[in-house]
């Protein structure tokens, strides 16, 4: 006990010395900074969290990744279920975590998603040391009061898929921002088609209230492919679920896939999958709300719907007017690939973090 503190006092001494001495004198610019990436990827390779991961590592040099879903014993959840955050924080264990960090010597320590927090007093350690605390944010507003809520304190900056959330953040004295949305082209890109997954839409996604009706019009007016969780529950045949090129397969053999962007709790969100499906080169089929305009021209990289009975008639018009429908599905990848990737938006998020008390970046 006595030896493994003294341990600790002497690495953490020296993890200090790296970030608050020698920094005064050689500030890190981001792509110099060692950074310790603690995240699940229970989606397999095409999950959000594995792919900002690989463009963080184009980046970033010294990146150490640290997988919750292959260390189970590093989660406290108080006697909770494991879901990820849902119900309430998870607690990363000190015994666990200390000793890789120590030994890294980390200048950011990143928690994306699954409600991932150090506990305040292991926090307080970990800023005496010098080390930058960046929390991610991917399901607002669904975990806010039960998990994030509860955690984003505990980060020098959080950010916010959701931007109605920022705000709320920033009202609390977090300093928050808005996750930029992006997409792995490493990963997502066009692919070969197969048979088996040729249809004319394809949904990818589990079932929430507002899609049930939209989807079975779907299904009843053309060949569509539905896969996620619980669509069965309704009476909508479920293909299951879809994981790693299989996934890239599907959406290359498709000839377009609807993308809803409402999340459980009602908010309207761009979500980062248009930009996967975009990137993997799928034509993109999605509800028209002003957030969308924001990165998009509208029918010319994008299609967009009103309501069940529009998205209906887009559909038909794209399905019978294959060229012009090509021209939309290679304009919406190309503004992917030129603006929207995660290696073109990690180095901005992280020079927010260098930037936080008194680290200046170069």
């Amino acid at each position: 006990m006595i030896k493994n503190l003294l341990k600790e006092t002497i690495l953490g001494f020296l993890v200090f010395v790296q970030n608050r001495i020698l920094g005064k004198f050689k500030n890190p610019g981001p792509a110099e900074l060692r950074v310790f990436y603690i995240g699940g990827y229970w989606r397999g390779a095409n999950d959000v969290v594995a792919q900002m991961l690989q463009g963080l590592q184009a980046v970033v040099v010294n990146v150490f990744e640290f997988n919750t879903d292959e260390n189970h014993d590093a989660l406290d959840v108080e006697n909770r279920p494991y879901d990820r955050g849902t119900s309430g924080p998870v607690w990363l264990v000190r015994s666990r975590l200390f000793p890789l960090l120590l030994k890294f010597r980390p200048h950011v320590i990143i928690c994306n998603a699954g409600g991932l927090s150090f506990r305040p007093q292991d926090v307080i350690v970990l800023r005496r040391w010098g080390i930058k605390l960046l929390g991610i944010a991917l399901s607002d507003p669904e975990v806010y009061e039960a998990t994030t809520s509860k955690i984003c304190h505990n980060f020098d900056v959080f950010y916010a898929l959701v931007k109605e959330f920022v705000d709320i953040y920033r009202r609390t004295g977090v300093q928050a921002y808005r996750l930029p949305i992006a997409t792995n082209e490493l990963f997502f890109h066009p692919v070969h088609p197969r048979p088996e997954y040729d249809c004319d839409v394809l949904i990818l996604g589990a079932v929430h209230e507002d899609r049930i009706e939209p989807v079975r019009a779907l299904v009843k007016h053309f060949n569509t492919h539905v896969y996620g969780e619980n669509w069965e529950q309704h009476g909508i045949d479920n293909r299951g679920f879809l994981f790693g090129e299989e996934t890239l397969y599907a959406l290359n053999s498709a000839k377009m896939a609807v993308i809803f962007p409402k999340t459980v709790s009602g908010f309207k969100a761009v979500k980062i999958g248009v930009f996967d499906f975009l990137a993997a080169g799928c034509l993109v089929v999605t509800e028209d709300f002003p957030d969308l305009h924001e990165y998009f021209d509208v029918e010319k990289e994008i299609v967009a719907f009103k309501d069940t009975d529009d998205m209906l008639k887009k559909i038909r018009y794209y399905l019978d007017h294959t060229e012009e429908a090509d021209l939309i599905r290679r304009a919406g990848r190309e503004k992917i690939i030129k603006n929207y990737t995660w290696k073109k938006v990690w180095p901005n998020i992280l020079l927010s973090i260098v930037e936080v008390d008194g680290w200046e970046a170069r």
